[in-house]
């Protein structure tokens, strides 16, 4: 029993849209259905309207058209059998009515329309067998008893024949194309379903190799550290102690290796740096980005370097640490690569649609346009100079800080004139 219950389920259910659909033609055909009765009577008042049919049928149609309307899973469930139910009985009483006025081309026109419009909106190929094949054996019998002749009978039945077969081929075309769109439907869920599946693994894959790298990098990066300090503390030791009397050549190669691990402590230090900004997920708070600064500002100033805010800097919602670094990379940058006797660094901030916006000027030699966007890749710099103590990572840093916090940061420079960095955070920063 459950089995034909699920069948005759599956044979009416219709799709949400379809229900719509069928709900609005429902809708237009009930007062459709009145206004064209009343044009009929106008014209031809003899006509025979058996039971009230045209106010009957226009509300019932009326009704069956607010049903999909309810949203309710029930009758959404049996929405296809109450519209093959309403049309089977509205099909008998047309066919009664037109009989019953002696096929009178009024309503003969009206049962071709009906037909052909019924037809489609039936979803499964049985039910419109049944509708189809009910109709015509019940128009035959009612030709049959009529009082035409043979000649009429059989226009009558030959032309209402063609479009049951007309409308049956359209019909089947849909429901053929509908169930091949079904299909495919369900092909490109199954493979939307695994290529979500994929991604959702291969996501959590690049989440614990970004755990294994960031780990790795901490380790190597601390292993590494503690042989460059005691390389540096021995070489330091050789060319301090007065007891050993090397000569000129010797002390340029120990003071070569010092500057040598001096780098190479700099670049562990920006690999591990850079290896822990990949875990986005640190805590934000409330930060006084004048007073962070003001920090940056005593520890860099001197004699000849004048560090100075244009106005007052706001309280930001970021990471400390990480602004922290941002300040310091692209201040310190400022002084490193300047080649003024006097390094001018300006700092100033505006409120845009954006977000909060930083500039950081400098009067240093400037950067060439082609090279601004090189300077943000890691271990890119524009000197070589040993003396210069940079190893290409502080901007790429501050870029990586930046971007995936939301911001952006941009360079606008001029040969011989400065370098201003302007970077913009977003009001709100997600933690």
């Amino acid at each position: 029993m459950a089995k034909v219950l699920k069948y005759l389920s599956d044979i009416g259910r219709l799709e949400r849209f379809e229900i719509k659909n069928s709900g609005l033609t429902f809708l237009l055909a009930g007062p459709s259905t009145y206004i064209y009765v009343l044009i009929m009577l106008y014209y031809n008042p003899t006509l025979n309207i058996p039971y009230h049919g045209e106010i009957v049928f226009t509300s019932w149609f009326v009704i069956v058209g607010i049903i999909p309307y309810f949203k309710n899973a029930f009758l959404d469930e049996i929405y296809g059998w109450i519209t093959f139910v309403s049309l089977i009985i509205f099909q008998y009483y047309l066919t009664y009515t037109t009989a019953l006025n002696n096929f009178s081309l009024d309503y003969l026109l009206v049962t071709y329309v009906f037909i052909f419009g019924a037809v489609l909106l039936l979803s499964n190929r049985l039910l419109v067998i049944i509708f189809s094949a009910s109709q015509l054996i019940h128009l035959s019998y009612r030709v049959y008893y009529s009082d035409w002749g043979s000649m009429e009978k059989s226009a009558i039945l030959t032309s209402m024949s063609t479009i049951f077969i007309f409308s049956f081929l359209v019909m089947n075309g849909l429901i053929r194309y509908r169930k091949k769109l079904e299909t495919v439907n369900v092909q490109l869920e199954e493979r939307i379903a695994q290529r979500t599946e994929d991604l959702e693994t291969r996501a959590k894959e690049l989440l614990r190799k970004n755990k294994d790298l960031e780990e790795f990098a901490y380790v190597v990066s601390h292993d590494l550290k503690r042989p460059l300090r005691n390389i540096y503390t021995l070489t330091d030791w050789l060319t301090d102690d007065t007891e050993y009397q090397f000569n000129e050549e010797t002390n340029q190669s120990l003071q070569l290796i010092k500057e040598q691990v001096t780098q190479m402590d700099l670049l562990v230090e920006g690999i591990l740096n850079y290896s822990l900004q990949m875990d986005k997920e640190r805590s934000v708070s409330n930060v006084d980005a004048q007073s962070l600064v003001n920090r940056i500002i005593a520890v860099n100033a001197s004699e000849k370097v004048s560090i100075h805010t244009e106005n007052t800097l706001p309280k930001v919602i970021f990471n400390e640490s990480q602004l922290l670094q941002v300040f310091q990379n692209l201040i310190q940058n400022a002084i490193k690569h300047n080649d003024k006797e006097l390094v001018e660094i300006h700092i100033k901030y505006q409120l845009t649609q954006d977000g909060h916006q930083f500039s950081i000027q400098d009067n240093g030699p400037g950067i060439n346009e082609k090279y601004h966007k090189k300077i943000f890749e890691l271990f890119q710099k524009l000197e070589v100079k040993s003396e210069i103590d940079s190893i290409g990572i502080g901007l790429a840093l501050v870029k990586k800080i930046i971007e995936r916090n939301g911001g952006t940061i941009s360079v606008a420079s001029e040969l011989g004139k400065g370098t201003t960095f302007i970077f913009t955070i977003p009001t709100a920063v997600e933690n």
